[in-house]
């Protein structure tokens, strides 16, 4: 098996990132290269992979696709979803 990142095993995924987010990763957009079946729950571990500055200051945020957040880890994802990040809301 190849790990070759051009390989369709792999898909490139650009995410939006917001707030303090954006702040902490010093970038409102970031590229990951990712295997494929990509679910939320995976994209969450992969960049608090790459990012484990996020992770280990206990950064919450709450995955967006296509403009909707997603509430479900198990939701997949394609390199042609507009996936963003962003802080939690909560309101009253």
């Amino acid at each position: 098996m190849s790990d070759d990142k051009n390989n369709h095993k792999y898909s490139r995924i650009r995410v939006r990132l917001f707030a303090n987010l954006r702040e902490m990763v010093g970038k409102s957009e970031i590229t990951l290269h990712v295997a494929n079946p990509i679910t939320v729950g995976y994209l969450r571990k992969k960049i608090y992979e790459v990012y484990p500055l996020l992770s280990s200051a206990n950064i919450p945020f709450v995955v967006a696709i296509n403009l909707k957040v997603a509430l479900d880890d198990d939701i997949n994802l394609t390199h042609l979803d507009e996936i963003s990040l962003l802080p939690p809301v909560s309101g009253g």
